[in-house]
Protein backbone atom coordinates (compact mmCIF):
# COMPACT_ATOMS: atom_id res chain seq x y z
CA UNK A 1 0.00 0.00 0.00
CA UNK A 2 1.44 3.39 -1.03
CA UNK A 3 2.39 5.66 1.56
CA UNK A 4 0.83 9.15 2.13
CA UNK A 5 2.75 12.71 2.28
CA UNK A 6 2.24 12.85 5.48
CA UNK A 7 4.07 9.08 6.33
CA UNK A 8 6.61 9.71 3.78
CA UNK A 9 7.63 12.97 5.87
CA UNK A 10 7.41 11.18 8.86
CA UNK A 11 9.63 7.62 7.47
CA UNK A 12 12.38 9.98 6.21
CA UNK A 13 13.06 11.96 9.14
CA UNK A 14 13.33 8.31 10.97
CA UNK A 15 15.23 7.07 8.28
CA UNK A 16 17.26 9.61 7.91
CA UNK A 17 19.43 9.64 10.75
CA UNK A 18 19.92 6.18 10.65
CA UNK A 19 21.19 7.05 7.28
CA UNK A 20 23.93 9.34 8.35
CA UNK A 21 25.30 7.20 11.26
CA UNK A 22 25.24 3.75 9.31
CA UNK A 23 28.29 2.50 7.13
CA UNK A 24 28.69 2.54 3.74
CA UNK A 25 27.18 -1.29 3.10
CA UNK A 26 24.27 -0.63 5.62
CA UNK A 27 23.78 2.25 3.60
CA UNK A 28 22.85 0.78 0.54
CA UNK A 29 20.04 -1.42 2.26
CA UNK A 30 18.72 1.28 4.30
CA UNK A 31 18.21 3.43 1.02
CA UNK A 32 17.25 -0.07 -1.34
CA UNK A 33 14.38 -0.23 1.70
CA UNK A 34 13.92 3.62 1.73
CA UNK A 35 12.97 3.60 -2.08
CA UNK A 36 11.00 0.75 -1.91
CA UNK A 37 8.60 2.28 0.31
CA UNK A 38 8.50 5.74 -0.85
CA UNK A 39 8.68 5.41 -4.84
CA UNK A 40 10.91 8.37 -4.77
CA UNK A 41 13.50 8.68 -7.55
CA UNK A 42 17.31 7.21 -6.15
CA UNK A 43 19.04 10.41 -6.79
CA UNK A 44 16.30 12.53 -4.60
CA UNK A 45 16.00 9.59 -2.02
CA UNK A 46 19.66 10.16 -1.05
CA UNK A 47 19.54 14.21 -1.01
CA UNK A 48 16.97 14.00 1.19
CA UNK A 49 18.28 11.48 3.89
CA UNK A 50 21.53 12.88 3.49
CA UNK A 51 19.67 16.17 4.45
CA UNK A 52 16.92 15.74 6.47
CA UNK A 53 17.52 17.20 9.49
CA UNK A 54 21.15 18.06 10.13
CA UNK A 55 22.28 21.38 11.04
CA UNK A 56 24.07 23.64 8.73
CA UNK A 57 26.08 26.77 9.59
CA UNK A 58 26.39 29.81 6.61
CA UNK A 59 27.87 32.43 9.47
CA UNK A 60 29.61 32.14 11.94
CA UNK A 61 26.38 32.89 14.19
CA UNK A 62 23.93 31.42 12.11
CA UNK A 63 22.71 27.89 11.87
CA UNK A 64 20.08 25.98 10.53
CA UNK A 65 17.92 22.83 10.30
CA UNK A 66 17.33 21.47 6.91
CA UNK A 67 13.87 19.94 6.43
CA UNK A 68 11.87 19.11 3.25
CA UNK A 69 8.80 20.64 3.31
CA UNK A 70 5.81 20.63 1.15
CA UNK A 71 5.72 23.70 -1.23
CA UNK A 72 1.94 25.74 -0.79
CA UNK A 73 0.46 27.05 -3.52
CA UNK A 74 0.45 30.37 -3.38
CA UNK A 75 -2.83 32.23 -3.47
CA UNK A 76 -4.00 35.08 -5.46
CA UNK A 77 -7.05 37.43 -4.67
CA UNK A 78 -9.73 37.10 -6.72
CA UNK A 79 -10.29 40.18 -8.61
CA UNK A 80 -12.80 39.41 -11.58
CA UNK A 81 -15.04 37.14 -9.85
CA UNK A 82 -18.47 35.60 -10.07
CA UNK A 83 -20.59 38.81 -10.78
CA UNK A 84 -18.11 39.87 -13.35
CA UNK A 85 -18.25 36.65 -15.15
CA UNK A 86 -21.84 36.45 -15.38
CA UNK A 87 -22.39 40.27 -16.87
CA UNK A 88 -19.42 39.18 -19.26
CA UNK A 89 -21.48 36.40 -20.68
CA UNK A 90 -24.20 38.62 -21.13
CA UNK A 91 -21.88 40.83 -23.36
CA UNK A 92 -20.22 38.47 -25.38
CA UNK A 93 -23.67 36.14 -26.32
CA UNK A 94 -25.00 39.35 -27.35
CA UNK A 95 -22.06 40.80 -29.48
CA UNK A 96 -21.20 38.05 -31.94
CA UNK A 97 -19.27 35.31 -29.68
CA UNK A 98 -16.09 37.34 -30.16
CA UNK A 99 -12.49 36.04 -28.53
CA UNK A 100 -11.00 38.22 -25.98
CA UNK A 101 -8.27 39.90 -28.23
CA UNK A 102 -11.51 41.49 -30.09
CA UNK A 103 -13.95 41.83 -26.87
CA UNK A 104 -11.75 43.58 -24.84
CA UNK A 105 -11.02 46.56 -27.14
CA UNK A 106 -14.73 46.80 -27.91
CA UNK A 107 -15.69 46.17 -24.16
CA UNK A 108 -13.34 49.34 -23.86
CA UNK A 109 -14.64 51.33 -26.28
CA UNK A 110 -18.48 50.61 -25.74
CA UNK A 111 -18.78 49.41 -22.30
CA UNK A 112 -20.58 53.15 -21.16
CA UNK A 113 -23.31 52.59 -23.73
CA UNK A 114 -23.55 48.97 -22.91
CA UNK A 115 -24.45 49.01 -19.39
CA UNK A 116 -26.79 52.10 -19.54
CA UNK A 117 -28.81 49.85 -21.10
CA UNK A 118 -31.62 47.93 -18.44
CA UNK A 119 -30.43 44.13 -19.78
CA UNK A 120 -26.69 45.09 -18.76
CA UNK A 121 -27.02 47.18 -15.71
CA UNK A 122 -24.21 46.09 -13.38
CA UNK A 123 -22.73 47.25 -10.09
CA UNK A 124 -20.04 50.14 -10.83
CA UNK A 125 -17.36 48.09 -9.23
CA UNK A 126 -18.34 45.53 -11.75
CA UNK A 127 -18.36 47.75 -14.58
CA UNK A 128 -15.03 49.28 -13.52
CA UNK A 129 -13.83 45.68 -13.69
CA UNK A 130 -15.35 45.33 -17.09
CA UNK A 131 -13.62 48.98 -18.36
CA UNK A 132 -10.03 47.20 -17.46
CA UNK A 133 -10.36 43.89 -18.50
CA UNK A 134 -7.60 42.36 -20.60
CA UNK A 135 -8.23 39.75 -23.26
CA UNK A 136 -6.02 36.96 -21.90
CA UNK A 137 -8.39 36.95 -18.53
CA UNK A 138 -11.65 37.31 -20.74
CA UNK A 139 -10.65 33.83 -22.79
CA UNK A 140 -10.06 32.55 -19.09
CA UNK A 141 -13.20 33.65 -17.21
CA UNK A 142 -15.13 32.70 -20.81
CA UNK A 143 -13.38 28.94 -21.40
CA UNK A 144 -16.08 26.92 -19.86
CA UNK A 145 -18.61 28.95 -21.95
CA UNK A 146 -16.44 28.09 -25.06
CA UNK A 147 -18.60 24.86 -26.66
CA UNK A 148 -18.10 23.88 -30.36
CA UNK A 149 -21.57 23.39 -32.72
CA UNK A 150 -22.02 19.65 -32.73
CA UNK A 151 -23.09 19.74 -36.76
CA UNK A 152 -21.13 20.78 -39.28
CA UNK A 153 -22.01 22.30 -42.76
CA UNK A 154 -22.56 20.54 -45.79
CA UNK A 155 -21.13 21.77 -49.15
CA UNK A 156 -22.85 21.73 -52.41
CA UNK A 157 -20.32 23.35 -54.71
CA UNK A 158 -20.13 21.76 -58.14
CA UNK A 159 -17.48 23.06 -60.44
CA UNK A 160 -17.94 24.96 -63.51
CA UNK A 161 -17.16 23.28 -66.81
CA UNK A 162 -13.60 23.36 -67.97
CA UNK A 163 -13.77 25.65 -70.98
CA UNK A 164 -15.17 28.40 -68.62
CA UNK A 165 -12.48 28.10 -66.49
CA UNK A 166 -10.54 28.89 -68.96
CA UNK A 167 -11.55 31.82 -70.10
CA UNK A 168 -11.27 33.38 -66.34
CA UNK A 169 -8.08 34.58 -64.78
CA UNK A 170 -7.25 32.39 -61.47
CA UNK A 171 -5.62 35.02 -58.76
CA UNK A 172 -3.74 33.05 -56.04
CA UNK A 173 -4.32 33.77 -52.00
CA UNK A 174 -1.24 35.53 -52.17
CA UNK A 175 -2.32 37.73 -55.12
CA UNK A 176 -5.32 38.62 -53.76
CA UNK A 177 -4.03 40.20 -50.68
CA UNK A 178 -1.59 42.12 -52.03
CA UNK A 179 -4.45 43.92 -54.13
CA UNK A 180 -4.58 47.66 -53.49
CA UNK A 181 -8.68 47.88 -52.74
CA UNK A 182 -11.22 46.82 -54.78
CA UNK A 183 -11.46 43.15 -54.51
CA UNK A 184 -14.14 41.69 -53.64
CA UNK A 185 -14.49 37.60 -52.52
CA UNK A 186 -17.63 35.87 -52.86
CA UNK A 187 -19.73 32.62 -51.73
CA UNK A 188 -22.44 30.71 -50.88
CA UNK A 189 -23.06 28.84 -47.43
CA UNK A 190 -26.18 26.13 -47.49
CA UNK A 191 -28.51 26.21 -44.88
CA UNK A 192 -30.30 22.22 -45.53
CA UNK A 193 -29.97 21.57 -41.64
CA UNK A 194 -27.26 18.54 -42.78
CA UNK A 195 -29.21 16.89 -45.62
CA UNK A 196 -28.60 18.44 -49.18
CA UNK A 197 -31.72 16.96 -51.09
CA UNK A 198 -34.28 19.27 -51.96
CA UNK A 199 -34.49 23.20 -52.03
CA UNK A 200 -33.45 25.26 -49.27
CA UNK A 201 -31.93 28.58 -48.59
CA UNK A 202 -28.32 30.01 -49.05
CA UNK A 203 -26.24 32.96 -47.53
CA UNK A 204 -24.03 34.66 -50.49
CA UNK A 205 -21.50 36.45 -48.17
CA UNK A 206 -19.62 39.21 -49.94
CA UNK A 207 -16.28 40.73 -48.52
CA UNK A 208 -13.49 42.93 -49.77
CA UNK A 209 -10.22 41.90 -49.18
CA UNK A 210 -8.24 45.09 -48.39
CA UNK A 211 -10.88 46.59 -45.47
CA UNK A 212 -12.75 43.81 -44.60
CA UNK A 213 -16.13 45.14 -45.42
CA UNK A 214 -19.07 42.25 -45.71
CA UNK A 215 -22.37 42.16 -46.64
CA UNK A 216 -25.06 39.11 -46.47
CA UNK A 217 -27.76 38.43 -48.52
CA UNK A 218 -30.02 35.41 -48.44
CA UNK A 219 -31.14 33.43 -51.43
CA UNK A 220 -34.11 31.16 -52.18
CA UNK A 221 -31.68 28.99 -54.00
CA UNK A 222 -28.47 29.45 -55.88
CA UNK A 223 -29.75 29.40 -59.34
CA UNK A 224 -28.58 32.82 -61.25
CA UNK A 225 -31.65 34.56 -60.40
CA UNK A 226 -30.81 35.45 -57.28
CA UNK A 227 -27.47 35.73 -56.88
CA UNK A 228 -27.39 38.26 -60.16
CA UNK A 229 -30.36 39.97 -57.69
CA UNK A 230 -27.97 40.31 -54.94
CA UNK A 231 -24.97 41.11 -56.62
CA UNK A 232 -27.07 43.86 -58.50
CA UNK A 233 -28.50 45.39 -54.98
CA UNK A 234 -24.53 45.01 -53.82
CA UNK A 235 -22.88 47.03 -56.66
CA UNK A 236 -25.71 49.58 -56.26
CA UNK A 237 -25.61 50.02 -52.37
CA UNK A 238 -21.72 48.73 -51.51
CA UNK A 239 -20.16 51.96 -49.85
CA UNK A 240 -17.04 51.10 -51.61
CA UNK A 241 -16.36 50.16 -55.24
CA UNK A 242 -15.76 46.90 -56.50
CA UNK A 243 -13.27 46.16 -59.29
CA UNK A 244 -12.44 42.88 -58.67
CA UNK A 245 -15.05 40.00 -58.39
CA UNK A 246 -13.42 36.77 -56.76
CA UNK A 247 -15.81 33.28 -56.18
CA UNK A 248 -14.25 30.14 -55.48
CA UNK A 249 -15.20 27.72 -59.54
CA UNK A 250 -18.99 26.51 -57.94
CA UNK A 251 -21.05 26.24 -61.42
CA UNK A 252 -22.61 29.39 -59.25
CA UNK A 253 -20.38 31.69 -60.28
CA UNK A 254 -18.59 30.72 -62.91
CA UNK A 255 -20.92 30.65 -66.12
CA UNK A 256 -21.47 32.45 -68.99
CA UNK A 257 -24.52 34.86 -66.98
CA UNK A 258 -22.08 35.98 -64.32
CA UNK A 259 -19.15 36.59 -67.35
CA UNK A 260 -21.61 38.94 -69.20
CA UNK A 261 -22.70 40.45 -65.80
CA UNK A 262 -19.27 41.84 -64.86
CA UNK A 263 -18.50 42.38 -68.43
CA UNK A 264 -21.58 45.15 -68.61
CA UNK A 265 -20.55 46.52 -65.14
CA UNK A 266 -16.77 46.85 -65.84
CA UNK A 267 -15.83 44.25 -63.05
CA UNK A 268 -12.66 41.69 -63.44
CA UNK A 269 -13.85 38.50 -63.14
CA UNK A 270 -11.30 36.30 -61.26
CA UNK A 271 -11.36 32.89 -59.78
CA UNK A 272 -9.60 30.64 -57.21
CA UNK A 273 -7.50 28.06 -58.28
CA UNK A 274 -8.83 24.24 -58.82
CA UNK A 275 -8.52 22.75 -55.23
CA UNK A 276 -7.00 25.64 -53.84
CA UNK A 277 -9.70 26.66 -50.87
CA UNK A 278 -7.10 28.89 -49.58
CA UNK A 279 -7.36 31.07 -52.70
CA UNK A 280 -10.61 32.51 -51.09
CA UNK A 281 -9.89 32.14 -47.70
CA UNK A 282 -11.05 35.98 -46.45
CA UNK A 283 -14.74 34.68 -47.43
CA UNK A 284 -14.40 31.58 -46.16
CA UNK A 285 -13.31 32.49 -42.89
CA UNK A 286 -16.42 34.72 -42.71
CA UNK A 287 -18.78 31.76 -43.66
CA UNK A 288 -17.87 30.66 -40.25
CA UNK A 289 -17.56 33.93 -38.31
CA UNK A 290 -20.56 35.72 -39.37
CA UNK A 291 -22.52 33.45 -40.61
CA UNK A 292 -22.42 30.20 -38.83
CA UNK A 293 -22.18 32.11 -35.60
CA UNK A 294 -25.29 33.75 -35.45
CA UNK A 295 -27.69 31.65 -37.85
CA UNK A 296 -26.32 27.99 -36.71
CA UNK A 297 -27.27 25.14 -38.94
CA UNK A 298 -31.09 24.55 -38.58
CA UNK A 299 -32.65 24.51 -42.59
CA UNK A 300 -34.12 27.07 -43.77
CA UNK A 301 -36.47 27.26 -47.41
CA UNK A 302 -39.00 29.22 -49.08
CA UNK A 303 -39.26 32.98 -48.95
CA UNK A 304 -40.53 33.00 -45.46
CA UNK A 305 -36.79 31.13 -45.04
CA UNK A 306 -35.35 34.55 -46.99
CA UNK A 307 -37.18 37.00 -45.32
CA UNK A 308 -35.83 35.46 -41.77
CA UNK A 309 -32.52 35.30 -42.96
CA UNK A 310 -32.40 38.82 -44.26
CA UNK A 311 -33.86 40.26 -40.98
CA UNK A 312 -30.71 39.39 -39.47
CA UNK A 313 -28.29 40.11 -41.62
CA UNK A 314 -30.21 43.68 -42.27
CA UNK A 315 -29.09 44.93 -38.37
CA UNK A 316 -25.90 42.11 -38.13
CA UNK A 317 -24.47 43.91 -41.41
CA UNK A 318 -24.12 47.24 -39.36
CA UNK A 319 -22.68 46.06 -36.66
CA UNK A 320 -20.12 43.81 -38.49
CA UNK A 321 -18.82 47.00 -40.49
CA UNK A 322 -19.52 49.84 -38.20
CA UNK A 323 -18.54 48.36 -34.48
CA UNK A 324 -17.17 44.58 -34.50
CA UNK A 325 -13.69 44.47 -34.82
CA UNK A 326 -11.01 41.90 -36.54
CA UNK A 327 -7.56 41.62 -36.74
CA UNK A 328 -5.58 41.03 -40.18
CA UNK A 329 -2.38 38.80 -40.23
CA UNK A 330 0.57 40.83 -40.91
CA UNK A 331 3.43 38.41 -41.06
CA UNK A 332 4.27 34.66 -39.94
CA UNK A 333 7.58 32.72 -39.89
CA UNK A 334 8.46 29.29 -38.09
CA UNK A 335 10.10 28.90 -35.02
CA UNK A 336 11.38 25.32 -33.97
CA UNK A 337 8.41 23.18 -34.30
CA UNK A 338 5.51 26.43 -34.22
CA UNK A 339 4.68 29.46 -36.38
CA UNK A 340 4.70 32.38 -35.00
CA UNK A 341 1.92 34.78 -36.24
CA UNK A 342 1.68 39.09 -36.10
CA UNK A 343 -1.53 40.28 -35.98
CA UNK A 344 -2.01 44.13 -36.78
CA UNK A 345 -4.15 46.10 -34.22
CA UNK A 346 -8.11 44.98 -33.78
CA UNK A 347 -10.29 47.17 -35.88
CA UNK A 348 -13.24 47.67 -37.28
CA UNK A 349 -13.81 47.86 -41.25
CA UNK A 350 -15.48 51.37 -40.95
CA UNK A 351 -12.02 52.56 -39.09
CA UNK A 352 -9.94 50.45 -41.74
CA UNK A 353 -11.62 52.22 -44.86
CA UNK A 354 -11.45 55.74 -42.27
CA UNK A 355 -7.33 55.55 -42.33
CA UNK A 356 -7.38 54.12 -46.28
CA UNK A 357 -5.51 56.51 -48.32
CA UNK A 358 -6.69 54.90 -51.30
CA UNK A 359 -10.37 55.97 -50.19
CA UNK A 360 -11.69 59.26 -51.40
CA UNK A 361 -12.57 61.48 -49.08
CA UNK A 362 -16.31 61.57 -50.08
CA UNK A 363 -16.68 57.65 -49.34
CA UNK A 364 -15.40 58.32 -46.03
CA UNK A 365 -17.59 61.51 -45.18
CA UNK A 366 -20.57 59.41 -46.56
CA UNK A 367 -19.60 56.43 -43.92
CA UNK A 368 -19.39 58.88 -41.81
CA UNK A 369 -22.77 60.18 -41.78
CA UNK A 370 -24.34 56.48 -42.01
CA UNK A 371 -22.67 55.87 -38.42
CA UNK A 372 -23.85 58.65 -36.84
CA UNK A 373 -27.21 57.39 -37.78
CA UNK A 374 -26.47 54.05 -36.67
CA UNK A 375 -27.16 53.12 -32.74
CA UNK A 376 -25.14 50.04 -30.83
CA UNK A 377 -27.77 48.89 -28.67
CA UNK A 378 -30.86 50.02 -31.07
CA UNK A 379 -28.88 47.52 -33.85
CA UNK A 380 -28.37 44.72 -31.04
CA UNK A 381 -31.91 44.65 -29.66
CA UNK A 382 -33.65 44.30 -32.99
CA UNK A 383 -30.81 41.67 -34.29
CA UNK A 384 -31.63 39.80 -31.18
CA UNK A 385 -35.43 39.67 -31.73
CA UNK A 386 -34.58 38.67 -35.47
CA UNK A 387 -32.14 35.97 -33.78
CA UNK A 388 -35.30 35.09 -31.83
CA UNK A 389 -38.08 34.43 -34.03
CA UNK A 390 -35.28 32.84 -36.48
CA UNK A 391 -36.07 29.31 -35.40
CA UNK A 392 -39.77 29.16 -35.76
CA UNK A 393 -39.07 29.47 -39.60
CA UNK A 394 -36.75 26.58 -39.61
CA UNK A 395 -38.14 23.25 -41.62
CA UNK A 396 -37.53 19.38 -40.80
CA UNK A 397 -34.83 18.09 -42.21
CA UNK A 398 -36.26 15.24 -44.97
CA UNK A 399 -35.85 11.71 -44.73
CA UNK A 400 -32.85 10.02 -46.69
CA UNK A 401 -31.57 6.65 -47.67
CA UNK A 402 -27.76 6.49 -47.95
CA UNK A 403 -27.30 3.57 -49.21
CA UNK A 404 -29.83 0.48 -51.09
CA UNK A 405 -31.26 -1.52 -48.21
CA UNK A 406 -30.89 0.83 -45.27
CA UNK A 407 -32.82 2.14 -43.19
CA UNK A 408 -33.70 5.63 -43.38
CA UNK A 409 -31.11 8.72 -41.67
CA UNK A 410 -32.67 11.22 -39.79
CA UNK A 411 -30.57 14.31 -38.78
CA UNK A 412 -33.04 15.77 -36.79
CA UNK A 413 -36.44 17.99 -37.12
CA UNK A 414 -37.07 21.21 -36.34
CA UNK A 415 -40.20 22.62 -35.50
Amino acid sequence: MELNLKERKKLTAITAKKYRNARKKDKTRILDTFIEQTKYERKYAIHILANEGSIRQTEKHLRFKVTHKSKRKRVYPVIYDKAVKAALILIWEAFNWQCGKLLAPFLHANIDRIVAESQFISPDEVTAKLRMISAATIDRLLKSNKGKQGNKGTCGTKPAVTHLKDMIPALSHRECAEQEGGLWQIDLVQHDGGNSSGEFCYTLTITEVKNEWTVHYALKNKAFTWVFQALDDAYSHLPLPIRILHPDNGSEFINNALMLWCKKKGIILTRSRGNRKNDNCFVEQKNGATVRKPIGYLRYSGEQGVTALQAVYTHYDRLFNFYYLGRKLISKERVGGKIKRVYDKAQTPYDRVLSSANISDEIKQRLMIMKSNIDLMTEMKKMQQALDKLPSFAEPVPEFVSKPGMKPLRFGSYG
